[in-house]
């Protein structure tokens, strides 16, 4: 198991040295010692959440990617736009972005696919100081919106054109997703945030305190986020895509039935480097328990880990061409494509073909 940060070459060898010293953080079941090697990249720049455990910290520790036969390198990238660089140039296999990743790599030409929604829920919203002006989204006309890429722009673009404005009217100012885009917000240089659940729920353990909106038809978009590959890689080795698939499906069960604070520790045992700096260990858990609670309402666990009623990693072809039709409408694609262009069911049976009771229990079991 390794792990590479790209571009950020100072903080790349920390992170390989540190990674092969906590390879063993859990007894693994026997295993050939031959296994594939294949990179993962992931369009945030940090690995700094067990928010984000379920591509990581989770299935490396646990065995599921080596289970499954392979090596996996997790590459965080600042962005959908260069997760996809590194499939297209063979550096990684599959991609974790926000599923405008997928919107706009098929709109420029590149044939990108989804075949997993871990977070099927809309997790994004609107949020403002509490102590503000700003009482409603209909306040904002004439204000500046922060957020942390342009691909949310078009996002954006269709709650002010739903509010009956011109895009015009409210200004988008890119400002990242960490804490920066809350001094920019406490600053004053926006009035308010489009950002999502795991990074809200940082500000407000440094403090912040928020409002939150969900303008519609916020609350309609559902395929917010996605794991994805490239179309050639589903035609010509659609094993390696299931074997992918279902080793980050058994960490989400993982995620659903563990204690959250054994998950902080153990995604930071895991990826030391990545772990913030000057916080007591009691601090680390609870700002991290806050981001993966908040995270984990959006994922639907009850119905898919426990109750069984939904499978782990599907989403419904209305919630893909919605969530294109608001690309489209914000001028961020040329056309909306059938559903079937943004997203395979291929390998939705395959990640589900596993026994849930014995994962969950070794969960609940598990301590870091």
């Amino acid at each position: 198991m390794t792990i590479k940060y790209i571009p950020f070459a100072l903080t790349r060898r920390k992170l390989l040295a540190a990674a092969a010293a906590t390879a063993t953080t859990l007894a693994m079941p026997a295993i050939a010692q031959t296994r594939r090697k294949i990179g993962i990249s992931y369009g945030i720049a940090t690995l700094d959440s067990s928010a984000d455990a379920v591509y990581a910290s989770i299935p490396i520790s646990f065995g599921f990617y080596a289970e499954e036969g392979l090596d996996v390198e997790i590459m965080p990238v600042a962005g959908a736009q260069l997760a996809t660089n590194l499939m297209v140039s063979g550096q990684a296999s599959a991609m974790v972005t926000g599923a405008g990743g997928i919107f706009g790599g098929r709109s420029n030409g590149i044939p990108v696919v989804g075949f997993m929604c871990p977070i099927p829920d809309n997790y994004q919203s609107v949020a403002v100081l509490k102590d503000g002006p700003i009482k409603s989204f209909a306040d904002m006309k004439g204000q500046t919106i922060g957020t942390n890429s342009p691909a949310l722009i078009p996002t954006i673009e269709m709650i002010v054109r739903a509010q009956g404005w011109d895009p015009k009217d409210v200004p988008v100012l890119v400002v990242g997703s960490s804490l920066p885009a809350l001094d920019a917000l406490q600053r004053g240089r926006v009035q308010a945030l489009f950002l999502w659940d795991a990074v809200y729920a940082l500000f407000e353990t440094n403090g912040a305190q928020l409002n939150y909106f969900l303008p519609e038809p916020l609350r309609r978009i559902g395929y917010s986020q996605a794991n994805s590959t490239l179309a050639s890689t589903v035609e010509k080795e659609p094993e390696l895509i299931e074997k992918i698939a279902r080793a980050m499906a058994k960490s989400i069960v993982v995620m659903a039935a563990a204690e959250p604070a054994e998950l902080t520790k153990l995604h930071f045992q895991t990826f030391p480097a990545s772990r913030p700096n000057g916080l007591s260990e009691q601090h680390l858990i609870d700002l991290d328990g806050r981001r993966l609670a908040a995270r984990k309402q959006f994922m639907r666990l009850q119905q898919r880990v426990f109750d069984r009623t939904e499978k782990i990693g599907d989403v419904s072809d209305e919630a893909i061409e919605f969530a294109a039709t608001v690309m489209f409408e914000g001028k961020a694609i040329k056309e909306v494509l059938p559903a079937s262009a943004y997203f395979t069911r291929q390998f939705v049976p395959a990640m589900n073909d596993f026994d849930v009771a014995p994962i969950i229990a070794r969960a609940r079991a598990f301590r870091a």
